[in-house]
């Protein structure tokens, strides 16, 4: 891999695995845009790299939450006294209970990883990609339209956190945009957009961390990976911070109530992504 293309995807797919579009498709567009030749063994490895660097960048957004989540896991399970008594359910704590619970759904994501390998294998990924960016772009058109929820954190229930946890399963195609689809499922279930954006990017830290390693796995399993270290390390950078600004924009583009822009942009993917196939054709 050339340095101008691992700085590009970084750039492109880091943001874009925050947006309410998809990453992956957009590394895939951009890897046929800018005639990368790479094996499947360095496609999926620097995959895995970006995957790592989304994971970072809504670590370090969130760490606030995440890390007020852990101090109260550690109070459940005895290690640490709690410093003060609350009445009710601490927000920290509801968090943390919805987390697991969406969760639990990410071990069905074992089931699809044969099928998932096949489209990201198959010749023409490019029309999966065309076709699921449409569909994204759909969901994401239709529930921002009809969304007024404002239900927050504290008014979720267990049902709500399993569907979500649930709704993230198909983007394991690429395309198919993981947060645009929950963010979708959290619209239609009455979320207001900051919630509904806050618990999309808590989501995501799990499922990315877990992304990264079956992904750096599997390109082990597929032969020599020809990135260096070094472009491995700066991938992660860059994608880390490209992902920190996406985040950033989408809390503020959150705040004024208009998530169905993103539509457009990942119908355009789709149309990209369905002209580079016709090409290639």
């Amino acid at each position: 891999m050339t340095w101008l293309g691992a700085i590009l995807l970084a750039v492109v797919a880091g943001a874009a695995e925050i947006f309410p579009v998809s990453g992956s498709g957009h590394f895939y567009i951009l890897e046929k845009l800018v005639g990368l030749e790479l094996s499947a063994a360095d496609r999926t490895a620097y995959l895995a790299v970006l995957n790592a660097g989304a994971a970072l960048a809504l670590l370090i957004f969130y760490h606030r939450q995440v890390g007020e989540m852990l101090a109260h896991a550690l109070v459940g399970i005895g290690l640490v006294r709690p410093t003060s008594r609350q009445r009710g359910v601490p927000l920290p704590r509801r968090q943390l209970q919805l987390l697991l619970l969406s969760g639990l759904p990410m071990l069905a994501a074992l089931l699809l990883s044969r099928t998932w390998r096949y489209v990201e294998g198959h010749e023409a990924v490019l029309a999966f990609v065309c076709g699921l960016e449409a569909l994204s772009g759909v969901a994401i058109y239709f529930s921002g339209r009809g969304a007024r929820g404002k239900r927050d954190f504290r008014q979720m229930t267990a049902s709500d956190g399993l569907l979500l946890g649930m709704s993230q399963l198909p983007a394991v195609f690429p395309g198919l945009s993981r947060s645009g689809i929950v963010l979708s499922a959290a619209f239609l279930r009455g979320l207001s957009y900051p919630t509904a954006v806050e618990q999309v990017g808590l989501m995501g830290i799990p499922v990315y961390l877990a992304a990264a390693v079956y992904r750096w796995f599997t390109a082990k399993s597929l032969g020599a990976v020809g990135i260096s270290t070094a472009q491995g390390l700066a991938g992660l950078a860059i994608s880390a911070i490209a992902g920190l600004v996406a985040l950033r924009t989408l809390t503020e583009h959150a705040a004024y109530r208009k998530a169905t822009g993103f539509a457009y942009w990942c119908w355009g993917a789709a149309l990209i992504a369905g002209i580079l196939f016709l090409i290639a054709a």
